[in-house]
């Protein structure tokens, strides 16, 4: 079993070359009858500039297959090589199949996950293009936005990247770490034949929810065309709904908070103890970054105190309105452990 958590360097790939078979349909008049055949066609496009000239975004290598609808998938990942979350969107030019039609239609595919969380492996993405269409050239990065939200390092996937039983399925169990629920997860990866070539984008059914400390078994099953050619897969990653921003100090009691910018977060929880909001964090620039955190103000001798790494963090800052504690706090290169004492209300 191979332990593996979605967080930075969790993958690595194991891949050869590859001639994408996304293919034009060509009609050649034979002696006595007329033979379709599936050819490359590489196309310029004019969705190739959208990703604004950025080199950490890169498309992978590609692969396609014939489903048993006689439809083709095309497939592939997206690489996020930069310092901060993504979405991306995929494109890829198709045409009528009707041997005279010259007009291009774009169809657009977000990427398995939504969110691309810096050097995660891939996310993968699946075009399934009707019998009736054909794909012109391959799929490409039609645009790329940055997101401003932290990533919860809070589920652990464990699981056998060698093709698993009849389906030849990815399986194995996902484990909530956190402190709160974990609303409709799903894991997907990337299915390769024994060559290491990319054969499908799989991804399993939603898991509608993980408690904290659960363990809960998935499956992702690849095409029933191509499942007896899968040999193992790669880049396993998860997505989910972002967590309700609360966290548990009892049975009857929440503390809503919002964390924004650019960083890994772990082991958020609520400390009783010492009435302490404490995670770990590393940011995603190798410099450091800049974090905000808001909690409620519930009185107006309420006092916080920002720890960093055990220590009075003197390069933080808390303001506070009377119903809002707004604190900034820079983040140094590196993990570190962050503590907000007098967080809870304690009256």
């Amino acid at each position: 079993m191979m332990n593996s958590d979605f967080t930075a360097g969790s993958c690595a790939y194991r891949m050869v070359a590859l001639n994408p078979r996304i293919f034009h349909r060509l009609r050649i008049i034979l002696a006595i009858s007329f033979l379709s055949i599936l050819v490359v066609v590489n196309l310029p496009n004019a969705y190739a500039a959208s990703n604004n000239g950025d080199n950490s975004v890169k498309m992978t290598k590609q692969g396609s297959f014939i489903d048993s609808h006689g439809n083709l998938n095309v497939v592939g990942a997206v690489d996020n090589n930069g310092n901060a979350p993504i979405e991306v969107t995929v494109g890829l030019n198709t045409t009528a199949n009707n041997g005279s039609s010259h007009n291009i239609k774009t169809i657009i595919e977000p990427t398995y996950g939504t969110i691309i969380y810096p050097s995660t492996g891939g996310a993968p993405f699946k075009f399934v293009i009707p019998h009736n269409m054909l794909a012109v050239g391959q799929a490409f990065i039609a645009a790329v936005k940055k997101i401003q939200v932290p990533y919860y390092d809070v589920v652990v996937l464990n699981y056998n990247n060698t093709a698993t039983g009849t389906d030849r399925a990815l399986v194995g169990t996902a484990k909530n770490t956190g402190s709160f629920d974990i609303h409709d997860l799903v894991i997907y990866a990337s299915a390769h034949d024994s060559n290491g070539a990319w054969i499908d984008s799989v991804k399993s059914n939603i898991i509608p929810i993980i408690k904290p400390g659960e363990h809960i078994a998935f499956s992702a099953k690849p095409d029933t065309s191509i499942k007896s050619k899968v040999s193992y897969f790669s880049c396993a990653g998860l997505a989910f709904l972002e967590p309700i921003n609360t966290l548990k100090v009892n049975d009857t009691q929440y503390i809503a908070y919002d964390l924004e910018g650019l960083a890994k977060v772990s082991d958020l929880r609520y400390d009783n103890s010492t009435n302490s909001i404490m995670f770990g964090i590393t940011h995603y620039n190798p410099a450091g970054g800049s974090m905000t955190l808001k909690l409620p103000q519930y009185s107006k001798s309420q006092a916080i105190f920002i720890m960093m790494d055990g220590k009075l963090y003197k390069q933080a800052t808390a303001h506070m309105n009377g119903k809002t504690i707004l604190i900034d706090f820079f983040v140094p290169p590196g993990d570190h452990q962050m503590q907000i004492k007098g967080a809870g209300n304690t009256s």
